[in-house]
């Protein structure tokens, strides 16, 4: 059965777009900005892995629960605006403490969210739009997340540098109010429940079953490569941002802001022309480009003479994040339709790349306290030559054939 091809007003479709904009704001807050705040106070790169570590397990253990959760609960909005007032509580943590024990709150917070605010962001998508407009939805959400991270990261890195580190985390926090009201534009009437978990109109009110992604190869190959990439790039800013923390203290804050500024403007300018390749050229070229780009951007890092050579080349990463955050929805989406488990799928998956973030937070923290931030970096970059043959040999295209 095709797919209809709903109409949602302007107003929920702008208000998506908004509510993209404000949570990628909050969220930056609690990105590289913790390493070199938590760096600058001391805090030895063996314990910052830990602390990132931690709110890593958390999202990993909240993604299955938390994707089944999107697909069982009606209203997508209540459970995005709950996350919110989660990350608003972990960004209050960190802002009135660096103390082990509340840094450690703030990521539990914050890692509690993952397992549910990013499969219902996509759900309310795809709710609204269906199968078919969904690589143009997604490009659109990455457009305005990453003009939201860019903007955030620019402001934030002014803040940090000209008032205190942890300025940005009070700022995180107040931006969850104008990210509530956006969520309040969207339509809830508009967000169609069976489209929005994956199923077909006439399929059952029933909730989907863990072992049945067990049968489905092209979400287990697709998390495969998934859990590499997160192993090659969740710890490069962070290791980046350490460096700078502990060798260039005085502008750590406006040169980490620029490497998050750069690709999210390049980013947000490419997503469209990425959403649409998607359905001509198919979803498997863009993902061996958007390796080939990771592990040539970790390559250059080790070879950057100055904090601020590192900008041009964290301009690669442009290309590797509009590729990941636009197809990963789209893939699930592709290999679960008509399952009804899209969500729960959605969480599979962010296990998998939670995992594979744990994994590259700890043990490249630890090979970079004891050999050197160059050896970590090449390990990455070796991580992520390796998903290049990954994806070549054994990841199929998923994009359903032209009717």
């Amino acid at each position: 059965m095709s797919d209809p091809a709903p109409h949602p007003s302007t107003q929920s479709q702008r208000g998506l777009d908004w509510l993209n904009f404000f949570i990628a704001d909050v969220q930056t807050g609690f990105g590289p900005f913790i390493a070199v705040y938590l760096a600058a106070n001391g805090w030895q790169q063996g314990r910052i892995g830990l602390i990132l570590t931690v709110g890593a397990i958390v999202g990993i253990g909240s993604q299955m629960p938390g994707g089944a959760l999107v697909d069982r609960v009606r209203s997508k909005r209540l459970l995005v605006g709950g996350s919110l007032g989660l990350i608003a509580v972990g960004a209050l943590a960190l802002y009135y403490s660096h103390e082990f024990v509340l840094v450690m709150v703030a990521q539990i917070a914050h890692g509690a969210t993952a397992g549910v605010i990013a499969p219902a962001m996509a759900a309310i998508g795809l709710g609204l739009v269906g199968h078919r407009g969904l690589s143009r939805r997604l490009a659109r959400n990455h457009r305005y997340d990453s003009f939201g991270n860019a903007g955030t990261a620019a402001l934030m890195g002014l803040l940090g540098h000209f008032l205190s580190k942890q300025t940005s985390f009070l700022f995180a926090s107040l931006l969850c109010v104008p990210a509530i009201w956006a969520l309040t534009r969207i339509r809830s009437g508009e967000i169609d429940y069976a489209r929005a978990r994956g199923a077909r109109a006439d399929a059952p009110d029933r909730p989907g079953r863990y072992r049945d992604l067990l049968k489905n190869r092209g979400l287990i190959v697709f998390g495969g490569m998934l859990l590499l990439f997160q192993v090659a790039n969740a710890s490069a800013i962070p290791l980046v941002a350490e460096r700078l923390g502990q060798q260039h203290e005085a502008e750590s804050e406006l040169v980490l802001a620029g490497l998050i500024i750069v690709p999210q403007v390049i980013t947000a300018l490419l997503a469209g022309w990425f959403g649409r390749r998607a359905d001509d050229w198919g979803r498997k070229p863009l993902l061996l480009l958007a390796f080939v780009a990771l592990a040539a951007r970790l390559l250059l890092f080790t070879v950057a003479p100055g904090p601020l050579y590192l900008l041009p080349m964290q301009a690669l990463s442009g290309i590797d994040a509009a590729v990941i955050g636009i197809l990963t929805p789209l893939v699930i989406a592709d290999v679960t339709q008509g399952s009804g488990r899209y969500n729960l799928a959605q969480g599979a998956i962010g296990m998998a790349t939670g995992v594979g973030a744990a994994i590259s937070t700890t043990a490249v923290g630890y090979i970079a306290q004891w050999l050197g931030f160059d050896a970590g970096l090449m390990v990455l970059a070796g991580v992520a030559a390796l998903g290049v043959g990954y994806v070549w040999l054994l990841l199929p295209e998923t994009r359903p054939r032209p009717e």
